[in-house]
């Protein structure tokens, strides 16, 4: 069985390409999966178990055929309305409302400038001390210097605050106005600078994983606006993100040096363990979770939060570990963490509201014009399988803002208002 999600994302892969002509935001999805199945055959054969999240140990290892099959055929499916965007055929993306647009981006960027604020004094300390200790100390509840000055805001700029997540947006507008958008280089550069936001802030807690989301998304848009983007602009991106990729590459190597060197392997084959677990988590959570242990804090992160006073914490997932009698905090797939959360049935349910919510919005393939709240819309749901090869990323209820803005956008985008 371990072979078999190689396989079936290989084959996936190559049928995308071919028909599309070309590397696609589908083919790029689809070869993350390709990527993560062949690591997980590496860490199988490599007996590499039992570490860096992996459930399974080398005694109980067990990949049967209903778990296999479900992993790849619903994967599939959350993949397969992005397949109706053509790269080659996307001719323009237009706007209706161009200072709705101009509005999220200013405040996008006044976000950034507010995280800016809260981490300047403290970032080049942390990156110059112990790495190690600072992620230690996140995983016991200690508070960065950012959160310690963040509290001392009054509540209107905290609550602002819980947008940095949104900064994400900054990425496809960033490349909107690179190639359709008619505005000066100074706030293009800004939008690039804004897009950076989650980046800058994870570091406060010695954080890879946003580093790792951000060159995932930023990838994505890439290959989407590729064909729009002038020779010129091109050289100009190389210039501003050579630099940028490698400093990120350079603080991902010292994090992971500074938390996983003393580790049997050590670093590298903690990253290994990292990116190829999600086949091997998806079959444990499979045949081990229990399923009377239904919650959806994660999947309604906005309600459990506001209603419920819930919150997908450490606090949270220690309880819901010692339900399951295993360790969740660990990498199954999106879906996988779907399955956890709302039994087989459940996910299967989500996976096809999530495949018919994202057709309804991208209407039919082979279209020639977006407008930009389609974009974003299209943005946003690409995020789920795209950063799905680890985990469901909007369990935490600031990720609802980012979808409310969004919604908000594609329904103004309806209409046109004369101003």
């Amino acid at each position: 069985m371990i072979v078999v999600p190689f396989i079936f994302f290989s084959l996936l892969t190559y049928y995308w390409w071919k028909k599309h002509e070309g590397f696609d935001v589908c083919v790029y999805m689809s070869g993350l999966y390709t990527l993560t199945s062949f690591l997980a055959i590496i860490i199988v054969l490599g007996n590499l178990l039992e570490e860096g999240g992996i459930l399974f140990d080398n005694y109980d290892l067990e990949l049967s055929f209903l778990p296999t099959i479900c992993y790849c055929a619903f994967l599939g499916i959350g993949m397969l309305p992005f397949s109706m965007i053509y790269k080659k055929d996307l001719k323009n993306i237009n706007i209706n409302n161009p200072l709705v647009i101009d509005a999220l981006s200013c405040f996008l960027i006044l976000i950034a400038l507010l995280n800016l604020y809260l981490v300047a004094d403290s970032t080049i300390e942390i990156l110059s001390g112990d790495l190690s200790t600072v992620r230690t100390d996140h995983y016991e509840g200690i508070e960065s210097p950012a959160q310690v000055k963040a509290e001392s805001m009054p509540y209107i700029f905290r609550f602002l605050y819980y947008f940095n997540v949104s900064t994400l947006l900054a990425i496809p507008l960033f490349f909107y106005y690179l190639c359709f958008g008619k505005r000066p280089w100074w706030f293009t550069l800004l939008l690039f600078f804004t897009s950076l936001s989650m980046p800058i802030a994870g570091i406060q807690s010695a954080d890879r994983t946003e580093v790792v989301f951000y060159g995932m998304m930023f990838i994505s848009c890439l290959i989407l606006f590729h064909p729009h983007l002038s020779k010129k602009v091109k050289k100009i991106l190389r210039f501003v993100s050579i630099p940028v990729a490698f400093a990120a590459l350079t603080y991902f190597v010292v994090v992971s040096d500074a938390r996983f060197s003393k580790r049997d392997g050590g670093a590298a084959t903690s990253a290994l363990q990292y990116a190829g677990q999600g086949y091997l988590n998806f079959c444990f959570f499979w045949e081990k979770a229990k399923t009377e242990y239904i919650t959806a804090e994660r999947e309604f992160p906005l309600i459990a939060h506001y209603v419920f006073h819930i919150d997908n914490d450490d606090y949270r997932r220690s309880v819901r570990s010692g339900q399951q009698g295993f360790f969740m905090s660990v990498f199954a797939t999106y879906i996988g963490d779907i399955l956890l959360d709302l039994t087989p049935i459940g996910m299967i349910l989500w996976v096809v509201a999530f495949f018919i919510i994202s057709v309804i919005i991208f209407k039919w393939p082979h279209r020639e014009e977006l407008n930009i709240g389609e974009l974003l819309a299209f943005f946003v749901l690409s995020i789920i399988p795209t950063f799905g090869i680890f985990y469901y990323r909007f369990m935490s209820f600031t990720y609802t803002f980012m979808v409310i803005l969004v919604a908000l956008v594609f329904l103004l985008e309806k209409y046109k208002f004369k101003i």
